[in-house]
């Protein structure tokens, strides 16, 4: 556990032995953050992601730095469907630990995939659609949206118990079991999940009388259907209904007029065959012919207007095509410019809590690591409210950061005898500048920078030579720079100049 004052790292005792801080309370609070992301692990471990996610947003509540939560909470949020607050832990993650951080794992693999943000797009508006068609009433169409949007993100825990509501709604309890049992397959704890399924389970069941009915009409029919009998008889068998065919024993023969009227009537088809044949056939096929011809002519006509729209809708599609990968590349530069935007929200948010903690090194850092602080848009770029609030600390903060930033300096410079504490040293001078020299002695401040310089290119010569040529570059580089801002400022005295000219002389004859 490292001290949250100076970033030391802390003993058994409840002071820090760098800056003399009180870290008893901040021990606790680590500890408390600690054991709630142990408990959101164990939750998330048995798939009971809705109560991981709530021990999770505690753990980062107790200490928003925990970077094991805010990722956990990230695939928690991202399993339950959620990807864009999935995205959001996982950026505001990056931001607190740019280095050595699987958050940057996730979100490259997000990112690296069009493909899927698209989806991810897709699904956040159609669910809002039909969330407004629910509102309105409307729940055939919501029904119908969210089953789009459920094929797009099978994992939408809120997407399955609104659908289920609205099964609930219409009285279709059997489909409204599914979206439940699919939620409880990717959250087996889910609070909402289970009331709604112990509603379904106790709501009794409608009796279908669908099949007694049709059973009871057959029988109807059967018994009513006209029963044949071989024979007559009154003896032994069981009365005759109105609906018995009695058919007498005893044999009947047809006359032979009957014969002769079969020979009549196929006689007659002949002859009607005959004339239809040599008649009307042939007026026939002509009309045929010729409406045939007619329909041909007309479906030609047809054919050559429909190939003359088909080029023209080929030429729009490769137009809307265009247009389309246009508009995918403003979306994806919209996309990096809102990531960056709210990086830097989040950055200035940050450098006012540590502000708050008169952390000023800490805060001096967030507030210089915004993008375009020193941009020539910064103006244009940022509205006023987040100008005149960033604008507000920036003097003070800079100062005070350039004072204990610079007495850091002087004591690793003192005690400095490796190439990596002379590097340190060359940072924390650098970052002086970059501060507020001004606020310090500069003269002592580039004497004691051309010294670091010049013990790190020693060093580098013996501990890595094939680097030590960098170095020196680097230095000439550095000092140039110096030279070229103090020279500008009217302010700065006339001795420091030449001090600052003469360590860039020296460093350029090593």
């Amino acid at each position: 556990m490292i001290c949250y004052r100076c970033g030391s790292v802390l003993s058994d005792d409840n002071l820090c032995h760098s800056c003399g801080a009180d870290v008893s309370v901040y021990k606790k609070v680590i500890s408390l953050s600690n054991a709630y992301y142990n408990m959101g692990l164990a939750k998330a471990s048995v798939r009971d992601l809705a109560s991981a996610a709530d021990y999770l947003r505690r753990s980062i509540k107790f200490d928003k730095r925990n970077i094991n939560a805010r990722n956990l909470l990230g695939l928690v949020y991202f399993e339950m469907g959620e990807a864009v607050q999935a995205l959001s832990e996982w950026v505001i993650s990056k931001n607190f630990q740019p280095d050595d951080n699987r958050a940057d794992i996730y979100i490259k693999e997000l990112q690296s995939n069009p493909t899927r943000l698209d989806t991810i797009n897709q699904t956040i508006k159609k669910f809002n659609i039909a969330l407004g068609y629910a509102q309105e009433g409307n729940d055939d169409l919501a029904v119908i949206q969210l089953k789009k949007v459920l094929n797009l993100n099978p994992n939408l825990i809120k997407g399955h118990l609104i659908l289920a509501l609205l099964y609930m709604k219409r009285g279709d309890y059997d489909r409204a079991k599914k979206p439940v049992m699919k939620v409880l397959k990717i959250d087996a704890n889910n609070v909402l999940a289970k009331k709604y399924l112990a509603e379904i389970e106790n709501k009794p069941g409608k009796k279908n009388n669908n099949e007694e009915e049709t059973v009871s009409k057959s029988s109807s029919r059967i018994s009513d259907r006209k029963r044949f009998k071989p024979e007559f008889d009154t003896g032994a068998n069981e009365p005759l209904s109105g609906y018995d065919v009695i058919i007498p024993n005893n044999g009947y023969k047809e006359s032979n007029n009957g014969t002769i009227a079969v020979l009549n009537v196929i006689i007659g088809i002949i002859i009607g065959v005959a004339a239809t044949f040599f008649l009307i056939t042939p007026a026939r096929v002509n009309s045929l012919n010729s409406a045939h011809k007619k329909e041909v002519v007309n479906l030609n006509s047809q054919i050559a207007s429909l190939n003359s729209k088909i080029t023209d809708l080929n030429g729009k599609l490769d137009e809307a095509n265009s247009g389309k990968a246009d508009l995918q590349n403003q979306i994806d530069t919209t996309n990096n410019e809102n990531n960056s935007m709210a990086a830097d929200y989040e950055r200035l948010v940050t450098a006012l809590i540590d502000y708050q903690a008169k952390s000023y090194v800490e805060s001096a850092e967030q507030i210089s690591s915004i993008s375009g602080i020193n941009s020539p848009d910064y103006e244009t770029k940022y509205s006023e409210s987040f100008r005149n609030l960033c604008g507000t600390i920036k003097d003070e903060v800079y100062t005070e950061a350039a004072k204990a930033t610079y007495s850091e300096a002087v004591s690793l410079v003192d005690s400095a005898y490796t190439l990596a504490t002379w590097d340190a040293a060359v940072t924390k001078l650098e970052k002086c500048f970059a501060y507020d020299y001004k606020s310090i002695d500069y003269s002592s401040l580039i004497e004691k920078l051309n010294t670091a310089y010049t013990s790190r290119y020693q060093c580098a010569q013996t501990e890595d030579a094939a680097n030590a040529a960098s170095y020196k570059e680097k230095a000439v580089s550095q000092m140039q720079n110096i030279v070229n801002i103090i020279s500008a400022d009217s302010g700065v005295s006339t001795s420091a100049v030449k001090t600052a000219q003469d360590a860039l002389a020296a460093l350029q004859a090593m």
